[in-house]
């Protein structure tokens, strides 16, 4: 691996290339003015220095290329310029690229220079679609995973060569749309992976969103967008295509334990995009859900059929604000949440549940088995997650569990009525549990309805069934469910009243 330091002005484009360069596997440093760039450079002595030459004057550039060749040892530099006639009273450099920069010419530049071999233990792979006429396109790309808990990367896809969108290296298999592309040869490419390309014309990805990441979570690999899922709704008889987006975090709002107890994960998940279609199946108007939780209309900007959102608050609140550096474009899975919660869409993707877990363990979010930290929870391998149907009537429900051979309740609202659930259908909580506990240990799974907050009379819970119940595997990854509520009939309690179900040991 070699040390490359990357100066350049434009915080986007050296947000852009420095996820390129460090997918072709290069240890990059990242400066955005000359005299940053010559500190980095002393104390990091690259091997190799890839510099705009304007920053923002030509006069900076060529007073950076005089100091780095004072000294030792001299890196090689390759200069990237709008302007190359600016070199011809500079100093000597090594290559001088004129923009823009095709970015495999810089890539294999680069790894001639520094005779870099890793780069070719991941060589850019490509895929090659020819298009008669403009058409959709999607790519269902395999890659390899980094370690989302230590080594986290996002890799950069390239389109006819250049920059195009990000992808976070979480999923062996991911899926992400292109959008529409003109009629001719187009080249996909991506570092170490395999690339299928394929046209479609689904509405279901036609006007799936594309997301520009956070600006404040640029670079620190928080709340990335794991998912995009749709639902196919109707509103007073109109059909309504609605996309919500699976997040690896929530950075704002909801607190971590409230999280688990009233949602049953840390991950956040939020609607952002909905269609409304007319008869015809044209477009009648769109929807955001913007900045506290607020329908808006959505009226732009768009890019063809596609919305461009970007998240503006931490709990992942969009808006047609943007663009930033990284550019998100996973294509949409369609989904069916009759009978099911919508975190159910995460066990269909079960690396949703590692990225949660190992990103809670980078940012220190996990305390000690029995503790209290704040709003900190124990290792999400610790939980038992329960899901069920609710419907509350001036009420809110807890889970509770009863391990063998104790005589006490656990609950999931740690005895705090704000945790306990309030809304209806289906939904999910958890229930913190020693560590190494199975379902074997499990001697009763029970709901507790409680008084809705302010209520000023004592309402009803009624639970229809009870979905699954499960532990998350060593591995992270959600083990089957070990019981369902079976041939029960909906299950009717007053506030003030619990049911349990008992489980036969194995």
């Amino acid at each position: 691996m070699s040390k490359l330091l990357l100066v350049e002005d434009d915080p986007d484009q050296l947000e852009i290339r420095t996820l390129i360069l460090e997918q072709a596997g290069h240890e990059v440093y990242g400066a955005a003015s000359h005299t940053h760039a010559l500190a980095l450079a002393k104390e990091h002595q690259p091997s190799l220095v890839v510099m705009d030459l304007r920053l923002p004057r030509t006069a900076d550039g060529i007073a950076l290329i005089t100091a780095l060749r004072a000294l030792s040892p001299i890196p090689r530099i390759v200069v990237l310029s709008g302007w190359t006639a600016d070199l011809a009273n500079a100093p000597d450099v090594d290559a001088v690229l004129a923009k823009p920069v095709h970015t495999p010419e810089l890539i294999h530049l680069i790894a001639r220079l520094s005779a870099c071999l890793l780069f070719f233990l991941l060589p850019l792979t490509a895929a090659t679609i020819n298009l008669k006429e403009p058409a959709e396109v999607l790519a269902e790309i395999s890659a390899p995973v980094s370690d989302w808990e230590t080594q986290p990367k996002i890799a950069a896809l390239l389109l006819n060569g250049q920059p195009k969108l990000q992808l976070p290296l979480v999923a062996p298999r991911q899926t992400i749309f292109l959008g529409r592309l003109p009629a001719g040869r187009h080249e996909v490419t991506l570092a170490g992976a395999t690339i299928q390309l394929s046209t479609t014309a689904d509405p279901l990805h036609l006007h799936t969103p594309v997301l520009f990441e956070r600006k404040n979570a640029i670079g620190k690999f928080t709340d990335v967008p794991l998912l995009t899922y749709a639902e196919w709704l109707r509103e007073n008889g109109q059909k309504v295509l609605q996309y919500s987006v699976i997040f690896s975090n929530e950075d704002g709002g909801t607190s971590t334990r409230f999280l688990m107890a009233r949602w049953g994960r840390t991950t956040d998940i939020e609607f952002v995009y909905k269609v409304y279609f007319r008869p015809d199946r044209s477009k009648e108007k769109a929807i955001i859900q913007g900045r506290g939780h607020k329908d808006l209309v959505f009226t732009g900007p768009f890019e063809d059929s596609h919305p461009l959102l970007m998240p503006v608050t931490d709990n992942n609140m969009v808006a047609g604000e943007g663009p930033s550096a990284v550019r998100y474009q996973p294509a949409a899975t369609l989904v069916e949440l009759q009978s099911a919660s919508r975190e159910s869409v995460m066990d269909q993707a079960p690396f949703t549940w590692q990225a949660m877990t190992k990103e809670l363990i980078r940012e220190g979010k996990l305390r000690p088995f029995g503790t209290e930290r704040g709003e900190d929870i124990s290792d999400p391998r610790n939980y038992l997650y329960l899901e069920f149907a609710v419907k509350n009537q001036l009420s809110r429900v807890a889970a509770m569990v009863k391990l063998r051979n104790e005589p006490k309740w656990r609950m999931s609202h740690l005895g705090v009525p704000g945790a306990a659930i309030e809304r209806d259908g289906w939904v999910r909580t958890t229930i913190e549990l020693p560590p190494g506990t199975t379902a074997r240990d499990v001697a009763e799974i029970g709901i507790q309805c409680l008084a809705a907050d302010r209520a000023k009379q004592l309402g009803r819970c009624e639970i229809p069934s009870l979905g699954k119940a499960f532990f998350l595997r060593p591995d992270m990854l959600p083990a089957e469910s070990f019981f369902t509520s079976g041939a029960h009939a909906p299950i009717q309690l007053g506030v003030g009243e619990a049911w349990s179900w008992t489980l036969g040991s194995k």
